[in-house]
């Protein structure tokens, strides 16, 4: 899921170049299918390693033969509970061909796998391939069933992942009235990134604070400064109250900040906002309310804040109810995060756009990926900026296969490369990619 920028080898740029015209040439589809044939897929996350090997993660439900029956909620009703596995495979030839899928969580089901608080992937510098997902568990302090954040790695290219880790705090309440079925605490809706020097940050959401589900949740933070091997004691980095409940958190770096993307919780709205560390990740004490038009809604939004830098330059993208049109809108800074443009929408011809994803492949350039409807199902669409998010170039479609096509994520690329990994027609995982060269027409951004 890093959207930061790498430094690649030159002769690994000069593969990918090659690699990037072969397909073209010969008349080959730019997608394909990754999970396997009649299998529940979905909700996959992607990220690119300082080789160029492309690892994906997904959601796996099972065999479609094997679908329950759907149950019976209330309006407005859904369930706290799933139990899922998650699936890896990589590619180390560019797409080209891609490992047998290999089950990352050792015990069956074990993955709390929903869309909105999914898995994430990233690479270090290393090599080391780290997961971070919700886990299905059960408090030793209260004997009742939780959901933990979880970490696991890979140090042979994905062949084998280590015994997971809990990195939470130990679930010592009980907000079963809160989430319902048994259920008595969640330390979910988290994200993982590794930084420029190998550091894994790791967040995730605390309800022990909640009153009720008016109020908002804490933001804790552990972070390894050994590749993985073990974590620092967790810490609220946020404090309870503030952070929607149920938008997934999200990481960037810049220059010398960790960015924190997150959805507030404001007396006017529920709105996008940037916590941003230049310390490391002790504390956060810049925050940036994007200026994206204030959503006032009675209820969960289920939408995450993206971010994404090239140094000084930060770049963010969200849903908003609160603009007219509804749908996503980008913005971005000069000054690391201090001060932001006025946000602009980027599909405001589509009846509906969102679950937008950003990819920096090279200083000043950005690219966009989003899910939107036109006429028909939802389809992804991409646009791009050369000139550090002043301009942006008008939508263009990603190719995919025809039905619905949704959930995207990126990873930037060797040569200016964006890869793309998506849910298709509900359940099935499926891998493509944008080209280097940036899409040619351009429309004029807010701000300067």
């Amino acid at each position: 899921m890093s959207s930061r920028r790498r430094r690649y080898p030159p002769v690994l740029l000069l593969l990918c170049g090659l690699l990037a015209a072969l397909p073209a040439a010969a008349g080959t589809l730019s997608y394909q299918r990754l999970s396997e044939a009649g299998r529940r897929a979905l909700s996959p996350e992607i990220a690119v390693g300082p080789d160029g090997a492309i690892n994906v993660i997904w959601l796996d439900k099972g065999l479609a033969a094997d679908r329950p029956a759907p149950k019976r909620h209330r309006p407005g009703e859904h369930s706290h509970r799933s139990m899922t596995d998650l699936y890896f495979s990589r590619s180390e030839d560019g797409g080209r061909s891609w490992s047998a899928p290999r089950r990352v969580n050792r015990q069956p089901g074990e993955v709390w796998g929903f869309a909105v608080s999914k898995p994430r992937i990233a690479v270090g510098p290393s090599g080391t391939i780290h997961v971070f997902y919700p886990a299905n568990d059960r408090s030793p302090a209260t004997g009742l069933d939780v959901v933990s954040a979880r970490y696991t790695r890979s140090t042979d290219r994905g062949r084998s992942f280590s015994q997971p880790l809990t990195i939470n705090r130990p679930a010592d309440f009980d907000k079963t009235g809160l989430l319902g079925e048994g259920l008595s605490a969640t330390f979910s809706f988290g994200t993982m990134d590794v930084g420029p020097d190998g550091t894994v940050y790791t967040a995730w959401q605390d309800i022990g604070g909640m009153r009720d589900n008016a109020d908002g949740a804490a933001a804790a933070m552990a972070i390894s400064r050994d590749d993985g091997r073990s974590f620092e004691a967790p810490r609220t980095v946020i404090e309870s109250g503030r952070v929607c409940p149920c938008c997934q958190l999200t990481l960037a770096f810049g220059a010398d900040e960790v960015l924190l993307g997150y959805r507030r919780i404001y007396p006017d709205g529920r709105d996008s906002t940037l916590a941003i560390s230049r310390d490391g990740g002790r504390r956060f004490s810049l925050e940036r309310r994007l200026p994206m038009g204030h959503w006032q809604i009675d209820g969960c939004p289920l939408k995450p804040t993206e971010a994404a830098s090239d140094g000084p330059r930060v770049y963010a993208a969200a849903y908003t109810g609160g603009e007219d049109p509804p749908g996503v809108y980008f913005t971005w800074s000069a000054d690391g995060g201090e001060t932001f443009a006025p946000a602009v929408p980027v599909h405001p011809g589509a009846a509906y756009s969102d679950a937008p994803q950003l990819a920096v492949v090279g200083e000043g350039r950005v690219r966009i990926v989003w899910q939107a409807k036109q006429d028909g199902p939802r389809r992804l669409y991409f646009a791009g900026s050369n000139d550090g998010g002043r301009t942006l170039s008008a939508p263009q479609e990603l190719p995919a296969p025809p039905g619905s096509a949704a959930y995207p994520a990126v990873a930037a690329g060797p040569g200016g490369l964006v890869y793309v990994a998506w849910q298709q027609a509900g359940e099935q995982v499926y891998v493509g990619r944008i080209p280097a060269a940036a899409p040619a027409v351009a429309r004029t951004a807010r701000g300067d």
